[in-house]
């Protein structure tokens, strides 16, 4: 954000933001809206209760899971917000309900715990979600104030709108789209445009004062340093960077080419760099051929010089004949001899032979015994 030219923007979107704020950022956006930019804050959920509660074990690397953050980063957006006297609260809110005529989700979303006096808020009834994950109860919260509007009292000064819930926008979680929302928001920041049907919406409501809200604090050892580009890492509380230096693109300065294109430079180049018309191409008409008519009385032969007369062959196809056919006579005796070779060559199966029984003689006859 401290690269935002207010002169050029009108209106600065955040979305489910995550990340850490420099303080360099926070002063200079307050800067800048005072001198007209505007700020639209779409947040997300955000509770230390129910990010412990849904922490896991991991086979892999056999380590317990927890986030580092919610769906958005509500200390810090509060942080940013809280020069305006706006700020979120940490409830978790989920249900459908009906804005403008539209039909509405809050899939996961936090409510305004803090806005100014003389600012637009509407409030709708949903479920809580957070006391169902942590106590499988299931309750019913009315008068949530979600969506926020309001106008920079001081001469060219922004406007600030505030809605708890981004899933409307996200198109992995969206069941029910809030364009139409969003096309209302950025009439009112751009050209300060109410809608009637929110100015004179039934669920509005008086702005909350913060009065019986805990603010929510960063969870006591999180690990957010390791991916933000914001904080660094020291023995006690996470610390914010130094603020880099904004890029500066530098332009290439143009070298002009002072040189005249030849006047020839339309036409079509030639393929070849011969002058066909001082070469002489050869006559292909003096090699044709020559062939004489045929006279009333002479029969079909043609006299063809140098060609094949009908009934007589050339000497030269008569020489080339004799020689194909020695060489193919060559071919067929060489496949016969290989053959030849091949049944010579392989082994004789030899025959089992049966053995005869043989009849054992007997040639001493057997001992009796003598008495």
């Amino acid at each position: 954000m401290n690269s935002v030219c207010p002169v050029y923007v009108g209106t600065l979107l955040m979305v489910d933001s995550e990340e850490e704020y420099f303080p360099e950022e926070i002063t200079k956006l307050r800067r800048d809206v005072d001198n007209g930019l505007s700020l639209i804050v779409f947040s997300d959920w955000y509770n230390t209760s129910v990010m412990r509660k849904v922490k896991f074990y991991d086979e892999n690397t056999r380590q317990w899971w927890m986030p580092d953050t919610g769906g958005a980063n509500i200390p810090a957006l509060n942080d940013l917000l809280s020069v305006w006297n706006m700020a979120f609260s940490d409830g978790l809110y989920e249900g459908d309900f009906t804005m403008a005529n539209h039909e509405m989700n809050y899939a996961s979303g936090c409510s305004i715990a803090k806005f100014p006096e003389d600012g637009i808020v509407i409030s709708h009834t949903f479920k809580d979600q957070g006391l169902e994950v942590l106590k499988q109860e299931t309750a019913v919260v009315e008068n949530v104030p979600i969506l926020g509007l309001y106008q920079i009292p001081s001469e060219g000064g922004g406007r600030l709108v505030l809605y708890g819930d981004s899933n409307c926008l996200d198109d992995s979680h969206r069941q029910k789209d809030c364009f139409w929302l969003l096309d209302s928001l950025l009439q009112y920041t751009s050209y300060g445009v109410m809608p009637p049907s929110l100015s004179h919406s039934e669920n509005r409501q008086r702005p909350p004062t913060g009065a019986g809200y805990s603010l929510p604090e960063r969870m006591e050892g999180n690990h957010l340093h390791r991916y933000s580009k914001v904080l660094e890492a020291h023995l006690g509380d996470p610390k914010p960077r130094s603020l880099p230096a904004c890029p500066h693109l530098s332009w290439a300065k143009p070298q002009p080419l002072n040189e005249t294109a030849p006047s020839n430079l339309w036409k079509h180049q030639k393929l070849l760099s011969i002058d066909l018309d001082k070469v002489a191409l050869p006559s292909f008409r003096q090699n044709r051929p020559q062939v004489r008519p045929l006279s009333p009385g002479e029969s079909g032969a043609w006299d063809i010089p140098g060609g094949i007369m009908p009934g007589r062959y050339n000497q030269d196809v008569g020489q080339t004949i004799p020689v194909f056919a020695f060489l193919g006579a060559m071919v067929v005796l060489a496949f016969f001899v290989v053959q030849i070779n091949k049944a010579k060559s392989r082994p004789k199966r030899r025959k089992p032979r049966v053995k005869r029984p043989q009849l054992m003689q007997q040639v001493h006859p057997p001992k009796t015994p003598s008495v």
